[in-house]
């Protein structure tokens, strides 16, 4: 089996993941914050570790929230707001549902300006949105680094650089980018950044989080036993505890941790130069089939995601075509039909191809075979 939907969930993981997350799981798979004893102490350790991990693969010392997604933390931040001082709020053609669904929720519920920022297919309009910002200051930021169909990393610092010149709140979905690109300077300007434990970060599904700047306000999603304060009727404010509601999901905690020490010891650099190596490799594979695929993915400034529409086949038959030879892909809207209407492959989507660190030579080369038959 050869796996391209990186984008969707890495894999394989690094072996340690598979090997390490059960054995520890055994040892102090218990409920961590409810007792004292030894194995909770354990367990604390490596949420310690963990976070730290997080803190530096993120280059910040803001707070760690961990919880069980993205999509979990995108509806707390978005939901949890303070909305007495927001009236406009900007995102990016490319933002997934996990933003655009709840973005939109809000903005009819609570009568806010929704402004989507120009952009000339990948490439900001900066002059439009200096002028956006001037008629509408932006009160509120959100924005996806990289898109999940195209993979084109957007310019995040310039937008939020311009955005704190009129004190808006800063959000990142770091979905597809934690991991892989360096947040040295975006985390000093970004209020929020969220991240997926089971996408570049290579550690299980169901946990996630994100990090918070906390001089934001921001209500809980969730609600109801932390651990500590048991005796006060509302959420404690102490932090992380007052955003944990409920029993840690150790199991995750543990995989992430030892998917983010290994991902730390071989180094970011390094993952982003594999991953950039496979998807040069695979973008130029594809660029040989030009007269029977187009591709909608730029080759620069892309986080190794590809999208690409057939002439003679639609994105559920090439799928189809793929899954018979045992070539994982995905196709249709990737749950961000914004992205697609921007483009204009809102009809049917696209057939996605993402790399990962895994991938290898011979997976193009079975790859070239399959197309070779098609076209």
């Amino acid at each position: 089996m050869i796996y391209y939907d990186n984008a969707s969930t890495t894999y394989p993981k690094f072996n340690r993941v598979y090997d390490g997350t059960m054995e520890l799981y055994k040892e102090i798979g218990i409920n961590f914050t409810r007792n004292s004893s030894d194995k909770s102490k354990n367990a604390k350790e490596i949420k310690k570790n963990l976070i730290n991990n997080i803190k530096n693969i993120f280059s910040t010392k803001n707070e760690v929230i961990l919880n069980s997604s993205a999509t979990f933390s995108c509806n707390e931040i978005i939901l949890g707001l303070n909305y007495k001082n927001i009236k406009t709020i900007y995102i990016s053609p490319f933002e997934h549902n996990s933003i655009y669904r709840v973005i939109k929720k809000v903005a009819k519920e609570k009568n806010i300006e929704l402004k989507i920022l120009k952009f000339k297919k990948f490439e900001l309009d900066l002059e439009d949105m200096n002028l956006q910002f001037l008629s509408q200051k932006p009160d509120l930021i959100i924005l996806n680094h990289a898109s999940n169909v195209f993979g084109n990393i957007l310019p995040v610092l310039d937008i939020f650089e311009a955005g704190k010149r009129y004190d808006a709140i800063t959000v990142l979905d770091a979905s597809q980018t934690g991991g892989v690109l360096d947040f040295s300077e975006i985390s000093e300007i970004a209020d929020f950044i969220v991240f997926a434990g089971h996408k570049n970060l290579y550690g299980p599904s169901g946990i996630g989080g994100y990090i918070y700047n906390k001089k934001i306000s921001l209500k809980p999603l969730l609600y109801g036993g932390t651990g500590i304060k048991s005796e006060d009727e509302e959420m404690p404010e102490e932090l992380p505890e007052r955003f944990e509601a409920g029993s840690p999901n150790i199991l995750g905690m543990i995989g992430l941790k030892i998917a983010t020490n290994e991902l730390l010891e071989i180094g970011i650099e390094n993952i982003k130069s594999k991953k950039e190596q496979n998807f040069k490799k695979l973008y130029e594979l594809l660029e040989e089939y030009s007269y029977d695929i187009k591709i909608h993915s730029e080759k620069e400034k892309n986080i190794g995601v590809l999208s690409i529409t057939g002439f003679d086949y639609s994105p559920q038959e090439l799928e189809e075509i793929m899954n018979d030879n045992e070539i994982i892909t995905r196709r249709g809207m990737h749950c961000a039909p914004l992205a697609h209407h921007h483009i204009g492959t809102q009809d049917g989507g696209t057939l996605r191809f993402s790399v990962g660190y895994f991938n290898s030579d011979n997976d193009l080369e079975v790859l070239k075979e399959i197309l070779d038959s098609i076209f």
